[in-house]
């Protein structure tokens, strides 16, 4: 099967190159070659079909976004102009899967031309994944949150109403209808639907139980605002076996064996990120990674058949020097439990996270992956896509070798009144579903977190296995 040549404008060629690589081939398994030309589109041909045929199959499509961007890299004259317009793919005869019937146009414009062997994309296609997977809006939009992080609220997928679908995944099954219809012997690479489970351990233990004051208010909470003597009854026993050095009624280190145990009966490792040494008093614990009883817990979970990552500290993403202390903590305390340090990644705390400064650092500090970019505010695509991408840096112009898995859904980004709100409904856990069913329709990853700590009520563990079982079901009892 031949290869493709793919002919890019002589602009912006570091970002054309990389949404190639991405779409065509980390997303579609394609082989293909660029060539450098002087037109003002992107140009798809079979490599060695004469260009002086008159049925010369070609794609060719518009590349707005990287002629705007060649005029001015990260100014607000490069974003999308709102509102956006949209375009009903069926109409042009594109039939695919999609969220919706009516697509976003980013870059470009609507519809495709038909000529002969000839199809041409008015919507620009790679310079809208570009956008979307790099994060472009981020360094131009100055808006933050109280923890310095960017709001869902910000994005043009917020206002412009696509924060809920995967508008990268839409764009490349538009692309490869296209392509398709002129090449039919192209094969795309296979995919399958992967649950990513995963647990941010911000609490390994309820270090509550050490104190006296502390575990009478816990016990009045547990008894007034969420009327669970149980846990109650074992707060108050966790603070006398606390006084033995025993964690036998220590609910956040019982929940991670539970955690371990439902999610191994589902076929599902778990993947549980530590914070290796506190970076804010205020934010984090005082626990290091490499005391006895967490490196004998990390131990524990790699001998259960799951995994352990880094989830460095609220004071780490775009402080070189604590990210540093925090990823040398963990390669100390896996050389300590003999765990090897390989295809190692994991989350940033609260969520924090500077386009630029904190990807680098993961790459720097020998990291395979991040998992962090997700809205902490709303649940949804921050980066438009289900699927697993290497990075790109916007400083450097460069490709990065660090992957970035997007994280789809945090738990209290539903539940948590500060949040979405929605607690522990029917309305919460259809939002659950509709994301593991959206990424289902793409063979992507539904990638979920859930904390430790996170199970204080009656509900919250019915609710947990109702939402990795994707069943509309909630056991009040």
């Amino acid at each position: 099967m031949k290869a493709l040549l793919v002919k890019i404008p002589n602009n912006s060629q570091e970002e054309l190159k990389y949404s190639l690589n991405i779409l065509l081939g980390e997303f579609l398994g394609l082989a293909f070659e660029v060539e450098a030309y002087n037109g003002d589109v992107i140009e798809i041909t079979r490599l060695g079909d004469s260009d002086e045929s008159s049925n010369l199959a070609k794609l060719t499509l518009d590349a707005s976004f990287f002629h705007k961007a060649h005029q001015a890299w990260l100014k607000s004259e490069s974003m999308p102009v709102l509102p956006l317009e949209t375009w009903s793919p069926s109409d042009d005869g594109i039939q695919v899967n999609l969220v919706e019937s009516i697509v976003p146009v980013l870059y470009g414009r609507p519809g495709l031309v038909k000529n002969d062997s000839h199809l041409h994309l008015n919507i620009d296609i790679f310079g809208g994944a570009f956008f979307m997977l790099s994060r472009y809006e981020e360094l131009i939009i100055p808006d933050r949150d109280k923890h310095d992080r960017f709001p869902s609220w910000a994005s043009t997928a917020y206002k412009a109403n696509f924060l809920d679908r995967p508008i990268v995944n839409e764009y490349l099954e538009i692309l490869w209808f296209c392509m398709q219809a002129l090449w039919p012997d192209l094969i795309r690479k296979k995919r399958e639907f992967r649950n990513l489970i995963s647990c941010d351990v911000d609490h390994p233990f309820d270090l509550v139980g050490h104190s006296l004051k502390k575990t009478i208010l816990r016990v009045g909470a547990r008894l007034i605002r969420d009327k669970n003597p149980k846990l109650a009854l074992f707060d108050s026993l966790n603070y006398i076996f606390k006084k033995f050095d025993s964690d036998r009624f220590d609910e956040y280190r019982n929940n991670i064996d539970w955690i371990m145990k439902v999610n191994s009966v589902m076929g599902n490792k778990v993947a549980f990120y530590f914070i290796p040494i506190q970076t804010n008093a205020s934010k984090e614990d005082p626990n290091d990674v490499r005391s006895p009883k967490i490196s004998k817990l990390l131990k524990h979970i790699v001998d259960s058949g799951h995994e352990i990552g880094f989830h460095p500290g609220y004071d780490t993403y775009k402080f070189p020097e604590n990210f540093k202390k925090s990823a040398n903590a963990l390669k100390e305390a896996f050389k300590k439990e003999r765990i090897e340090f390989s295809n190692i990644g994991g989350r940033q705390h609260y969520l924090r996270y500077n386009i630029v400064t904190t990807p680098q650092l993961w790459e720097d500090n020998g990291l395979t992956y991040d998992t962090s970019l997700s809205f902490a505010d709303k649940v949804g695509f921050r980066t438009g896509v289900c699927y697993e991408y290497t990075m790109f840096n916007l400083v450097s112009r460069r490709k990065m070798k660090l992957k970035q898995r997007p994280l789809i859904v945090m738990e209290c980004s539903i539940i948590a009144s500060g949040y979405e709100g929605l607690g522990y409904s029917v309305e919460a856990i259809k939002r659950f579903e509709y994301f593991t069913n959206t990424c289902r329709m793409f063979k992507g990853n539904f990638t979920l977190l859930w904390h430790n700590s996170y199970f204080i009520s009656k509900i919250s563990k019915s609710f947990y296995l109702s939402v990795l079982q994707h069943e509309l079901k909630i056991n009040k009892r």
